[in-house]
């Protein structure tokens, strides 16, 4: 099976993933980061499975 009928799902999980980098480096950067915490966990989680979904799809396995 070819990756490329995933292509444009690959594209935007990449593209969520990087997001999801960015907001929690935003949190980052608050005054009260403690604050921003689960922000920041979740960003990151989300950021994973992204780039996970990314990866399965792009490897084009039946599975």
């Amino acid at each position: 099976m070819s990756h490329q009928k995933f292509q444009s799902c690959i594209t935007a999980c990449y593209e969520c993933a990087a997001e999801c980098d960015h907001c929690a480096t935003a949190c980052l950067g608050e005054d009260n980061v403690k604050m921003m915490h689960k922000c920041i966990e979740i960003d990151l989680y989300c950021a994973d499975m992204c780039r996970t979904a990314a990866t399965f799809m792009a490897r084009a396995d039946e599975h």
